[in-house]
């Protein structure tokens, strides 16, 4: 009966490892160093101090993108609340764009943040009502080679 006891012990043991170890890689992975996020930071740096500062938070997306396309990101805004958005591609051509709908599809106001990078771009949208609303990430560019973007956000 012992013997029988420690060998689904050691089973149970190296299960759980082998679990841990893939959790690791994961977090590894998810970790990794992103072009687009540290251009992203980089341009949120300057918003991000001061008495008015905005929070970045922790969230953020980021895939491939083809010039001349767009991307939509859904994400929930609270009225009483200010947000900013930051789109970043690595490549210096690359025209980046963001833009924010609500809903209803309807372009929300905004306040465009401009950076002397043209492939960077961030917007101060502060939500009418709390709900759903859109982003909508687009990129231009000389070249026909696909991007790596990556969107941040922070709030107040």
């Amino acid at each position: 009966m012992r013997v029988r006891f420690r060998g689904i012990s050691v089973l149970l043991l190296l299960l759980v490892s082998s679990i841990a170890i893939d959790a690791l890689a994961q977090d590894v992975e998810s970790d990794r160093l992103h072009d687009g996020k540290l251009l992203a930071q980089q341009a949120a740096m300057s918003s991000l101090k001061g008495d008015d500062s905005f929070i970045l938070r922790e969230s953020w997306w980021n895939g491939t993108i083809v010039p001349g396309a767009a991307k939509l990101i859904q994400q929930q805004l609270f009225k009483r609340n200010e947000y900013q958005f930051w789109f970043a591609v690595p490549g210096r051509e690359a025209v980046a764009s963001i833009s924010i709908y609500n809903s209803a599809g309807e372009l929300v106001e905004s306040e465009e943040v401009s950076f002397e990078e043209s492939n960077v771009a961030s917007t101060v949208v502060r939500p009418d009502s709390t709900g759903i609303y859109y982003l909508r990430i687009a990129l231009t560019r000389k070249t026909e080679a696909d991007e790596d973007w990556a969107v941040i956000y922070g709030w107040r």
